[in-house]
């Protein structure tokens, strides 16, 4: 029934390529051809700008054409039967001699891993004094989280071990000590749509708790910080789909407890909760801090959305509908459903394959008798909120349905955000409050 969004969702590959473009003094070299390339080295540079125009003459090597993310071997029909060895041997030699980079990261492309080339031994033989870790198949027809999970399951090796931590325990075990409290923050990235705000306003909660973050892995972080990651107290997942399994990697190699989302922290009262869970974890006191910006800012919420509600009655009872993955649906829903008092009238599940939440997805749409969203087509929605991916929101607007449309991932409609923004945390509660309420009026 929603087979189109499996058609034009970023897969494994993507997945791989965007979280190891997360890290800023890592290369990612993938072994492919040109057209491989192109989107994933505009995102990344999109979201991680190295370059101040798009001259191509700034990236003139043929191993970048013009793009400063994302250098590729360019290999042809010829490479396919004869190997692309003298390619990578060649790219090779140019990154280490001209690019600053502290690991290398060599991808196959879905083809290019039918060659049967010793990426690793080529790699190795040309870079030996710097980590290289090697992909050899970026998967096939697997979804994007996947990729973002075998990212970091062939670098896991370089994670140093605190052989003083005996991995045993529940999974809020969080082995902490009287000194400062650090975190590990997984599951965000460069695929966001607000990757830049997304990444401050975590780290401007945790300050808010006196937390410190360690690494906000594979968003923004340095290789060091993923060689360090043993050192926090707990791992943070604000999306299952993306670190569940990373989460529990994690506590095998280094014995660090995790603690998971029941939903991504999405409005005021998620925000909360998910304070005083990770304070109450790593017993620290009472996020009064976070409570009491809370309060203020539902005070300066309420009454513009009383106004609002004399005058039209809106939003309570409006319908809205939303794309995304399970944890996303599920924050942004319980936040539209509770706090505003309106309907979900479509939930389409990007990655349904992934059933980190669909449990409770399904349990807290039936709570409310909303449960038949699940199974309308976000293209057949008729809601008057609509939060999805620019294209769907685009191909909405061509069928010519009246609604406002809050593009919540990538790719976006194109709005240039000069202040970084973002949908979690306390922040991210005030800006969906203006959204829906000037999506609904306009």
């Amino acid at each position: 029934m929603q087979k189109y969004l499996t058609s034009i969702t970023p897969d494994s590959l993507s997945g791989l390529i965007f979280a190891l473009e997360g890290i800023y003094d890592g290369v990612v070299l993938l072994n492919g051809p040109s057209g491989c390339k192109f989107y994933h080295s505009s995102l990344s540079d999109g979201q991680m700008i190295r370059s101040l125009d798009f001259d191509p003459l700034n990236y003139p090597e043929k191993w970048y054409f013009g793009q400063p993310h994302v250098p590729c071997t360019s290999i042809d029909n010829g490479d396919y039967v004869y190997g692309s060895e003298e390619k990578l041997r060649e790219t090779l030699r140019f990154l280490r001699e001209n690019v600053k980079f502290n690991v290398l990261f060599v991808v196959n492309s879905p083809g290019a891993a039918l060659i049967g080339d010793d990426l690793r031994g080529i790699a190795r033989s040309e870079i030996k004094d710097r980590p290289v870790i090697v992909y050899e198949s970026p998967g096939f027809s697997e979804n994007m989280p996947k990729g973002y999970v075998r990212a970091f399951e062939a670098a896991a090796e370089y994670v140093s071990r605190d052989e003083s931590i005996s991995g045993q325990g529940n999974s809020a075990d969080c082995g902490g000590s009287d000194a400062s409290k650090k975190v590990n923050i997984i599951g965000a990235g460069l695929w966001r749509r607000n990757f830049q705000g997304d990444v401050e306003e975590l780290h401007r909660l945790c300050k808010m708790m006196d937390i410190e973050v360690n690494c906000m892995l594979m968003a923004g972080c340095f290789w060091q910080d993923i060689c360090s990651l043993s050192d926090a107290d707990l791992n943070i997942v604000i999306a299952p789909e993306f670190g569940e399994e990373i989460a529990k990697k994690l506590k095998t190699l280094t014995g660090t407890g995790y603690y998971i989302c029941d939903s991504q922290p999405i409005g005021f009262k998620a925000t909360e909760q998910w304070a005083r869970e990770i304070c109450e974890i790593l017993d620290l006191p009472e996020p009064y801090k976070i409570i009491e910006e809370s309060q203020r800012l539902r005070a300066r919420c309420y009454p513009l959305i009383s106004r609002l509600n004399s005058l039209t009655g809106m939003p309570t009872g409006r319908h809205f509908a939303v794309e995304g993955r399970y944890s996303e649906a599920l924050g942004y829903s319980k936040f539209l459903l509770k706090y505003f008092g309106m309907t979900p009238d479509s939930i389409s599940i990007l990655d349904a394959d992934m059933e980190n939440c669909k449990e409770e997805l399904e349990n807290f749409l039936r709570l409310y008798g909303v449960e038949d969203s699940l199974k309308k087509p976000i293209l057949d929605t008729d809601a008057e909120i609509v939060l999805a991916s620019g294209n769907t929101i685009g191909g909405l607007k061509l069928k010519g349905a009246d609604f406002g449309g809050i593009d919540i991932s990538l790719p976006s409609l194109g709005y240039i955000d000069v202040i970084p923004k973002t949908h979690l945390g306390l922040s991210g509660a005030v800006l969906l409050v203006e959204l829906v309420l000037n999506g609904l009026k306009f």
